[in-house]
């Protein structure tokens, strides 16, 4: 049996705590560039970027995995989405793309695409697959700025001078745009939330008025049907009182 000294204790247990800290950012990363997963029935779909991560000014392909599940077992469905609409949508703009099979893995179809916009994107899926209904809006990992990879800079002028000189502004240039993009995506994705929320207000609006109508035309006839009773009410009397006249003067 192999035989430690106590000194080498502190060198495991720094080892040890090392491995601790790394997991959980290990696992952060995986679940970053994870796809998502949606299962319809018994069809499975998988919406990703083909290369991770996504950048800006790149080209990139949406990627749509379409599997039939049964238990564990799955297997790809060749021409899944015949009759799908597939849509990019950036805020509150879409964009349809084609999708073409992979030509080294089925099931797998692939849409071209740059992402011009630092941000959030999702794919809207509408359709059926094998008679199965689709309608549903996924999330695809956040694009991140290509600014961050150019090297070097890129600044106007002639001149090593000049391109030292202007590092430092297009360096801060570089980090001001991918910023405003991602500040005018959310904006976007807030007006797009507003703009269904009114469009309820609306709706529930009409709703009111319609029933407020309605109630209006049911007095309207209450008031009708209860005019006519009245009215047969009095011609009632008035005829029972001519009646009682008569008999009252042929008796005398």
């Amino acid at each position: 049996m192999p035989q430690f000294s106590v000194s080498a204790f502190p060198v495991l247990i720094i080892c040890f705590l090392t491995a601790l800290l790394l997991l959980p950012h290990n696992v952060l990363i995986n679940q970053a560039s994870a796809h998502i997963t949606k299962k319809f029935g018994s069809i499975q779909l998988q919406v990703g970027w083909s290369d991770e991560p996504p950048l800006t000014g790149l080209l990139n392909n949406v990627i749509v995995d379409v599997n039939q599940t049964s238990g564990k077992t799955q297997t790809p469905i060749i021409n899944a989405l015949a009759n799908m609409n597939i849509l990019v949508k950036y805020g509150g703009v879409t964009k349809s793309l084609d999708f073409l099979p992979s030509p080294t893995i089925d099931g797998l179809y692939l849409g071209k695409m740059i992402p011009s916009r630092v941000g959030s994107y999702n794919v809207v899926l509408n359709g059926t697959i094998q008679g199965q209904k689709i309608s549903s809006q996924l999330p695809l990992d956040l694009v991140d700025s290509s600014q961050k990879l150019n090297f070097p800079d890129t600044v106007s002028g002639s001149g090593t001078d000049a391109t030292v000189t202007g590092a430092s502004g297009s360096a801060n240039n570089n980090n001001i745009g991918p910023q405003l993009q991602s500040i005018v995506s959310q904006l976007a994705n807030q007006i797009d939330s507003v703009k269904s929320v009114i469009g309820s207000i609306a709706k529930s609006n009409a709703d009111t008025v319609k029933s407020v109508q309605d109630v209006k035309n049911a007095a309207d006839r209450s008031y009708l049907i209860g005019m006519v009773g009245i009215g047969a009410g009095i011609a009632g009397i008035v005829i029972a009182a001519v009646s009682l006249s008569r008999k009252r003067a042929i008796e005398v």
